[in-house]
């Protein structure tokens, strides 16, 4: 049966996505360093650039039409 994700689904499974990077993350990067102050920025500094690379790549994929399809109305 076909169906339709809300944008609340795709928004909460972004966040959630985005809290277990961020662990990971945290959890290795202490693990190399062992120091709590430089794990966090570093952290921050990763996801904060990570932020701008998906905005870019989002905007770029939105040029092509590879795996899109127009969907008709279903009101026609």
């Amino acid at each position: 049966m076909p169906y339709h994700e809300k944008h609340t689904r795709s928004i909460a499974k972004a966040i959630s996505y985005r809290v277990l990077s961020i662990i990971a993350d945290t959890v290795l990067i202490y693990a190399l360093t062992r120091k709590i102050e430089l794990t966090a920025g570093i952290v921050v500094l990763s996801n904060f650039i990570s932020l701008f690379i998906y905005y870019f790549h989002e905007r770029i994929w939105n040029k092509f039409h590879f795996g899109r399809r127009t969907v008709e109305s279903r009101n026609s």
